[in-house]
C-alpha cells in the first residue's frame, strides 16, 4: 500500500465482505471506536472526579449502496431474519484508494452480521439514483496499512 504525506479524497473507497469486492457504495459512517469514561469519586477529593477506561465500543457501520436489482445485501439481513443460526458472520474491509485507485489503507472488520435492511425510496418527482443501505454489527475493527 502506499504512503502519503497530504490529505486524501474521501470519496475513492470500496468495500470487500468475505474477499468479495463490492463497489459502487455512496457513503459508509460508523467507522470508529470508543472507550467509555467511568467517573469515580475519591473521598475526600472535592475538586475533581477521576476519570477511568472502561469498556470499548464499536459503533454499527452503515453502507449506503447504489441500487443495481441485486440481492445480496437484502438476502444476506433476510438469512439472519429467517435462520439466524444457519448463516454465518462474514469479515469484510473497508478500502480506502488513492486518486489512481491503488489501496493506501484499510480497515478490517470481523464477525459482522446484517442487523437492519432499508430498501430505496422511490419518489416519482426525483431524479436521484436509488440507494439502498444495510446496517451491520459487528466485534471490532483494525487498520492496516
Amino acid at each position: 500500500m502506499a504512503k502519503f504525506d497530504r490529505p486524501l479524497g474521501k470519496f475513492r473507497f470500496k468495500v470487500e465482505i468475505d474477499g468479495l469486492t463490492l463497489a459502487h457504495f455512496q457513503s459508509i459512517s460508523g467507522l470508529q471506536h470508543e472507550i467509555e469514561a467511568l467517573e469515580f469519586q475519591e473521598g475526600g477529593v472535592n475538586d475533581r472526579m477521576h476519570k477511568l477506561p472502561g469498556q470499548g465500543r464499536y459503533p454499527n457501520l452503515v453502507l449506503k449502496v447504489g441500487y443495481v436489482n441485486s440481492q445480496m445485501l437484502e438476502g444476506w439481513h433476510m438469512g439472519f431474519t429467517q435462520n439466524p443460526g444457519g448463516v454465518r458472520r462474514k469479515n469484510g474491509s473497508i478500502i480506502l484508494c488513492d486518486d489512481a485507485g491503488e489501496p493506501v489503507t484499510r480497515w478490517n472488520f470481523f464477525q459482522a452480521w446484517p442487523v437492519k435492511w432499508e430498501g430505496p425510496q422511490l419518489d416519482s418527482s426525483g431524479t436521484d439514483i436509488l440507494v439502498e443501505t444495510v446496517e451491520i454489527a459487528h466485534h471490532g475493527i483494525s487498520r492496516m496499512g
